[in-house]
């Protein structure tokens, strides 16, 4: 079982994500309310093209500036998988973000689901281990439904189709065995992929809403995969209809806050 020392959860650790960033000078950087996490380097070339400014967090890791509310940070610059997504989550959390989400690649698991889709998932298959670190076993991993809806209409109204569902989270890509790949597809699991429960519970932990936008790399079947998915768009131009939501539920968090 994650973790080995169960009693953890409400125990303090030895090293924070604040004291990484505040390692870059004095104050916290000027980190956007919204961030968006990146996994593919075309979309980080468009992101490139269309950012403002740029602000070091730590460590070599940057924020592009896409627009007053919203950044984008390259992650695959930084490495794959659950660890390294937790981390740079950790650490844009701790210099201000209050809204993080991923946009990158996965595989369908369902046949039906258009190469062109943008899949939101709504909960996680936890099969990675950060997540038992920041949160029990018992506790659902689940992505922020008002952030869910506003993705889905903004790229309901770009052309896209959004399927929603389970999606399944592994740091093990080569020990997705057939077995498990037939479960997961015949109980209706959505999509694959190697980061969402991990972004997700750190987001939980410390109430910061998420949510994850994926695009169709392969269709995940042993007696008939796909590879690679034909389609004619795909993350380069999802990210501005991720753009328009991030700004839309960054306005209304303030609204709301306002209220309260």
């Amino acid at each position: 079982m994650i973790p080995n020392y169960e009693s953890k959860y409400d125990a303090e650790a030895l090293f924070s994500p604040q004291d990484a960033v505040a390692e870059q000078g004095d104050g916290l950087p000027d980190v956007p309310p919204a961030v968006v996490l990146g996994y593919q380097t075309e979309l980080t070339d468009v992101a490139r093209e269309r950012a403002t400014s740029r602000t070091t967090v730590v460590r070599g890791q940057d924020v592009e500036r896409l627009s007053e509310t919203v950044g984008y940070v390259p992650v695959h610059e930084s490495g794959i998988g659950a660890p390294v997504s937790a981390t740079l989550t950790e650490n844009v959390i701790a210099a201000g973000a209050e809204v993080v989400v991923m946009l990158g690649g996965c595989a369908a698991l369902q046949q039906g689901i258009a190469p062109d889709a943008a899949i939101l998932p709504t909960d996680a298959i936890r099969d990675e281990g950060v997540s038992y670190h920041y949160l029990p076993a018992e506790k659902p991993v689940t992505a922020t439904d008002p952030l869910v809806d506003r993705l889905d209409a903004t790229l309901s109204q770009a052309g896209f189709e959004t399927p929603r569902g389970t999606t399944w989270t592994t740091s093990a890509m080569y020990r997705e065995t057939v077995p498990e790949i037939n479960h997961y597809r015949d109980e209706g699991v959505v999509s694959l992929c190697m980061e969402s429960a991990a972004i997700w519970s750190v987001c939980q932990y410390r109430d910061v809403d998420t949510a994850t936008v994926q695009e169709v790399g392969d269709y995940l079947a042993p007696d008939d995969w796909v590879p690679d998915a034909e389609a004619e768009r795909g993350l380069p131009e999802m990210l501005e209809p991720t753009v328009k939501s991030l700004e839309e539920h960054v306005a209304a968090r303030s609204v709301d806050h306002s209220l309260g």
